[in-house]
């Protein structure tokens, strides 16, 4: 993932990713394996490769069948990257993704879910019982309740 340093929210974002990344080590979640220094003029990320692209392009683009995912791996896909939402929420801190969306969801070849893109990830600690924040996440994705009110 390439990301300029110019943007200052983009430097937020991406010194966000590298800290939530520099403890997580799920299956369901895709590894980062190294960074550019947060000097560099360009801020680079090193995922693991995930082969079969994302869920968005399955459902909707270049890689749909003309029959669509059966139903057992959409099923499948739905458990695992439920998996990784208990865990991201059950380490400490928790991390809330905020941004949850087909086109963050990786496949590899076997349709194994990697959940990525974690720049509006929001670490949240153990003893708030909710954390108010600015509206983040996609349009359309972005769950009803946060959307309301902005609490996690």
């Amino acid at each position: 993932e390439r990301l300029y340093q110019d943007n200052s929210r983009r430097l937020e974002q991406f010194l966000n990713e590298v800290k939530i990344f520099s403890f997580l080590n799920h299956p369901y979640v895709v590894r980062l394996y190294g960074c550019t220094s947060a000097e560099s003029p360009e801020l680079l990320l090193v995922y693991e490769f995930v082969s079969n692209g994302t869920l968005a392009e399955h459902l909707h683009g270049d890689r749909r069948c003309p029959k669509g995912l059966p139903w057992d791996t959409r099923l499948k896909i739905a458990i695992q990257t439920a998996k990784a939402l208990a865990f991201l929420h059950s380490v400490d801190p928790p991390i809330f993704h905020r941004d949850v969306k087909s086109a963050n969801i990786l496949l590899d070849d076997n349709f194994n879910v990697k959940v990525a893109d974690f720049g509006l990830c929001r670490l949240v600690p153990l003893n708030a019982s909710h954390v108010t924040t600015a509206p983040q996440g996609t349009p359309g994705y972005v769950d009803p309740e946060y959307h309301e009110c902005f609490q996690l």
